[in-house]
Order: structure tokens, then sequence, then C-alpha cells
């Protein structure tokens, strides 16, 4: 869900590399910074509360632990990496989005072959791409030295999505405004507008996350107790917002099932896992 991401990164290597058509993910955070590269159509992006677009040929780029979220349209190419502090100091640019002067999508996709291929050195000839490039941009683009200080309010927000998933069996609507400072309705178009989610929604897909962990440590749990353990008070409702989002009955639940919590299916912001909207691509 929009909460901080963790990547598998193979052993040694400092960056993880994916090529996508469609897109889609809701706010989410991760402590390594991230370069985005449209290669066709066009995307939106939110970070930090800010919005912005890119279009082929240009790029963008997300600072560690910033708030971010990707709508691409349809039919868009998007390359993307997630890496480590590769530089020395720690940089930051002062422009998130730029053209594409760098040569950064030919390269990125480089980057994802020799992450599939694993030839001998690959780990070696990955970080040594990902170094040049970042050096290359950070060069040619205005940028500066040292942590970044998110804002207050994208600081307590971070806050919330981390105090919703430790507590999203009893955390409510009622609770999280006054967390945030805000009026029940600004709050309610705030959430929305930075998750692609209304709250309840957002709420539902934390409990039913939690459902499913709890399913697959203990398959034999009675279902009252899944139920009250997740934060819903009726176990018809329960089988009913679980099926919404798994596709599936509690009870019929594949081995091994795992819900993709980033996915977002459409331009209406409907969320239903089952169905994949981002397409990753393996060439």
């Amino acid at each position: 869900m929009a909460k901080q991401e963790r990547r598998h990164f193979d052993k040694g290597a400092r960056v993880w590399v994916h090529c996508y058509e469609n897109l889609k993910n809701v706010a989410h955070w991760h402590f390594e910074n991230e370069l985005v590269v449209c290669q066709t159509g066009t995307a939106k992006l939110m970070i930090d509360g800010y919005f912005y677009g890119i279009e082929k040929g240009e790029c963008a780029f997300f600072r560690a632990e910033s708030v971010h979220s990707i709508s691409a349209a349809p039919g868009s190419r998007l390359a993307v990496a997630q890496f480590e502090n590769v530089l020395s100091p720690i940089s930051c640019l002062k422009k998130p989005i730029f053209k594409d002067q760098y040569n950064a999508g030919p390269r990125l996709s480089a980057l994802y072959r020799e992450s599939q291929k694993k030839a001998p050195f690959y780990i070696e000839k990955m970080n040594a791409t990902i170094t040049s490039l970042l050096v290359d941009i950070f060069r040619g683009e205005e940028h500066s030295v040292g942590h970044y200080h998110l804002q207050p309010i994208i600081a307590r927000y971070k806050q919330l999505l981390e105090k919703m998933e430790a507590h999203c069996d009893e955390f409510t609507f009622c609770d999280a405004a006054p967390f945030m400072n805000m009026s029940k309705a600004y709050f309610s178009r705030y959430f929305k507008q930075m998750t692609g989610l209304t709250f309840s929604q957002y709420s539902n897909v934390l409990r039913i996350d939690r459902a499913v962990n709890l399913l697959s440590q203990n398959p034999d749990i009675k279902m009252t107790s899944l139920m009250a353990e997740c934060g819903f008070n009726t176990l018809r409702n329960f089988n009913r917002v679980f099926k919404n989002i798994t596709g599936y009955p509690p009870t019929q639940l594949p081995a091994g099932f795992y819900l993709n919590c980033r996915t977002l299916l459409n331009e209406k912001s409907t969320f239903d896992p089952t169905l994949a909207s981002s397409i990753v691509l393996t060439e």
C-alpha cells in the first residue's frame, strides 16, 4: 500500500531496474532514490504533495524518502530504477523533472538486460552504469548538497501511513483527521489526492492485507477471530470486502496468495488487485 516499499536487490548490487507499460501505483516511499524515464507516452506524478507531468524524452528523480506516486497514460512505457546513494556527498536535484540529455532511457534498458542475463561481473557492470549515469545527470542539472528535509505536512502524512498500517484494526477517519490537524472535509480531499483512494478504501486494503498474512500463518484460524483481528464488526461485511479486494472468499484463498497492495487499476482509482494494469516488460 502507500507505505514503505522494499525492493529485493541482487547481492552486492546498488541498483534495481524494471521497465513497465501502463504503470500505476499509489503513494509510497522508500529509502532508495528513484529515476523514472518516460520512453513513450505520458505520465502524471505526485512528489511530496506536488503534481507534475512527464512525456517522452523526459525524466523524473524521486529523492530517498519522498512520498510519490505514478500514473502513466494507457500505452505509455516507463523505465524505473531504484538505487542507493552512489554520489558523495549526498545530493538532490532542485527540479525533479528534466529532459533526457543523458541517454538515460537506453542506459536503464541496458541495466535491465544485465540484471536479467547475469553474465559474469554483471553486479560490477550495473553499479558502474548507474554511477556513471548519475554523475552525468548531476553534472548537467542544478542540484543541492546535503540531506533533504521533508515539509512538516509530508512528514506528518508519512507518520499517518505508518500509524494506519500498525493499527488498521482500530484507527478510524475520526482519528486520522485530527492527527493531521485538518478538518474532516479537507482531510478527505487531501487523502484522496495523495493516495488515489478514499480513507475507507485504503483502510479496507490494509485490513485485508493483514487478513491475508494471518491466514498464511494460520490457515485454520476461525473466521470470527480473523474478522475481529482485522477490525471488522460483522462477518458478512468482512467476507464481502475480502472477496472484493482479493477475488476470493477468505475460506477459499489459494495457498501462497500475495496481495499486491500498490496496483491501481484505472483513472477513477478503483482498486482490484486481482487484475494487473501495470505490465512488466521483458525487453
